[in-house]
C-alpha cells in the first residue's frame, strides 16, 4: 500500500464475515475472515 503511495495504514480487526452466510461452510474450510485496512493518500500538494 505504501508504494502506491497511501500513508497512515491501519489495520483493524480480523472478523468471521461470512458467519450466517450461504458460504459459510466454504469460508470456514478455507479459514477466511474480513479485516478492514484504512489509510490516506495525500494529494499531489502533500
Amino acid at each position: 500500500m505504501e508504494q502506491a503511495g497511501f500513508r497512515d495504514i491501519r489495520w483493524g480487526t480480523r472478523v468471521d464475515v461470512f458467519s450466517g452466510s450461504a458460504h459459510e461452510s466454504d469460508a470456514k474450510d478455507f479459514g477466511t475472515l474480513g479485516i478492514t485496512i484504512g489509510g490516506r493518500k495525500p494529494t499531489q500538494r502533500g
